[in-house]
């Protein structure tokens, strides 16, 4: 007991006395701080006999109590800055085997030197399935685990410790790219870094940053900027509450002007019964001029929402389902409704509301499909996937090469990206009878997403880690027939044969659905 309460440079035995003795103490600590004392790391509450002796002190002080408390969430954050740091660190160990192991994601027979990338977003497709996490986030979690690992030993290790957190290394390792590989320059910027990182807040950090990255490469801050400016974008995230938040990526120069005048515009006199903010005024301002209202260049697009007719009488309980978002209040359905130029009837099932199946006949899915397919399942039907519908290819899920039809049956949602690893690797795909797709990895791992129309009940997954021998094919390049075999030769085969066929102009059998040759929607 005689060094539990040494960061408070006493001693501590659990006489009332004593007690008494160690509250005046944090009391006059307390007050030398002005009202509060910063915690130590080195005190863990939650310690046993530890735990007791302040729980007693917290019965007696406020100021203990608060030390416990603040201790405590100290103690957690370092924590969870160390399982973070594992996170990438596993992250990092993943992507390695993958690459210097292709065979395990990619079928036998496949040869190509692009073989280690494609099993990398093999395995990002597995690990978004089991984290429900964006493929693109993990494999950017990777990267920067291995710049950390490659460049930054000393920024690492104040990561493994807790001491920083993932945002902070992830800056660190996007500066080190700056460099190449071996650059001296590394090791100064590695204890610069190191000696801050975990102790000054983010925003000081990142200034940091810019400052040593300036000192060390001045000649190089124009060519940094050019290679930023490239990845300007515009990001929607749709909240709650039939809300959205527009982000745009774009240069410091151009954001500055942008603000500018839209404060310039807010703050304009508005007449005597405006009652809008500053804020709103310059939402609303952003939103007129990126929609073009008012102006003969005025946006004209296609925003799908599904509205039940009885929903427009109030005589049913259905919500209106603006399609990629989810459902948008009455008032406002009914709005858009009023304001429509036209609208498209969806005809389905009376009884059940699903499609009419529409026997195709044909490859190519009809624009009539791509719509009724894109408001059915919303998003990509890869779990751990939120690409919009609209925005991803139509995939056969029985090959055309192989016989399956371009039916509403037989064709899902999947964006690019899903759609390469679909076809190019061991993954396999099955639509179950309530309409999910269930996605199975070589692991044996499979998952699928609530069935079409389920979206608001209880999330229907599938879990399954089989690793048993049976559940390999032989060669271990994916699982065996009992568990949903990976593709044949005669599956690789047939679509080889009907690309070869497209490629050279011959009119049958139809290409084959396989991207990156005919992407379909």
């Amino acid at each position: 007991m005689e060094d539990l309460f040494e960061y408070l440079g006493v001693g501590v035995a659990l006489s009332a006395a004593r007690l008494d003795e160690i509250e005046r103490e944090l009391e006059v600590r307390a007050d030398a701080a002005g009202g509060l004392f910063p915690p130590d790391p080195r005190f863990d509450p939650d310690g046993g006999e530890a735990a007791d002796a302040f729980a007693t002190l917290a019965s007696r002080s406020p100021y203990a109590a608060l030390e416990h408390e603040l201790a405590r969430a100290h103690a957690a954050l370092a924590d969870a800055n160390r399982a973070m740091a594992s996170h990438y660190e596993a992250l990092r160990r993943a992507f390695d085997t993958a690459q210097r192991h292709p065979e395990l994601y990619l079928p036998e027979r496949y040869q190509r030197t692009d073989a280690p990338t494609l099993a990398a977003r093999a395995l990002a497709t597995e690990l978004s399935m089991r984290l429900g996490l964006p493929a693109g986030t993990l494999r950017s979690r990777a990267a920067e685990a291995k710049t950390l690992y490659d460049r930054l030993p000393l920024v690492r290790q104040r990561f493994l410790d807790g001491i920083a957190g993932a945002a902070d290394a992830g800056a660190a390792a996007t500066a080190a790219l700056a460099f190449e590989a071996g650059d001296p320059r590394l090791g100064e910027l590695d204890e610069s870094l190191s000696s801050v990182i975990g102790t000054v807040g983010s925003t000081r950090f990142r200034r940091r940053i810019r400052a040593v990255l300036a000192r060390l490469d001045r000649a190089g801050l124009e060519a940094r900027h050019a290679r930023a400016h490239a990845d300007r974008r515009v990001v929607v995230e749709h909240a709650d509450d039939g809300m959205s938040w527009v982000s745009l990526f774009v240069s410091s120069i151009d954001a500055t002007r942008i603000e500018a005048r839209l404060d310039a515009f807010a703050r304009a006199p508005h007449g005597r019964d405006e009652q809008r903010t500053l804020p709103q005024l310059r939402a609303d301002a952003a939103v007129d001029w990126l929609t073009g209202t008012g102006t003969a260049t005025a946006v004209h697009t296609e925003v799908i929402v599904t509205i039940p007719a009885l929903g427009l009488i109030g005589q049913s309980d259905a919500l209106a389902q603006l399609e990629g978002v989810g459902p948008i209040d009455d008032a406002t359905a009914r709005r858009l409704f009023d304001e429509a130029p036209s609208f498209r009837r969806l005809v389905t099932d009376p009884v059940h509301g699903a499609p009419l199946k529409l026997d195709r006949t044909r490859y190519r899915p009809t624009r009539a499909q791509r719509v009724w397919l894109a408001l059915t399942y919303g998003r990509c039907t890869r779990p751990g996937c939120d690409r919009p519908a609209k925005s991803c290819d139509l995939d056969h899920l029985t090959d055309w090469a192989l016989g399956g039809r371009t039916d509403d049956d037989n064709l899902a949602p999947a964006c690019r990206s899903d759609h390469v690893v679909r076809h190019r690797t061991a993954f396999t795909i099955e639509r179950r009878a309530d309409g999910a797709v269930e996605w199975r990895s070589p692991s044996g791992y499979s998952a699928s997403d609530p069935p079409p129309g389920a979206a608001d009940g209880p999330p229907l997954r599938i879990t399954t880690n089989d690793r048993s021998p049976r559940s390999r094919a032989p060669g271990g390049g994916g699982p065996a027939a009992e568990s949903a075999p990976p593709p044949s030769s005669a599956y690789f085969a047939a679509r080889a044969r009907a690309e070869r066929m497209k490629a050279t102009g011959e009119s049958s059998p139809p290409p084959s659905s396989s991207y990156p040759d005919t992407p379909t929607f």
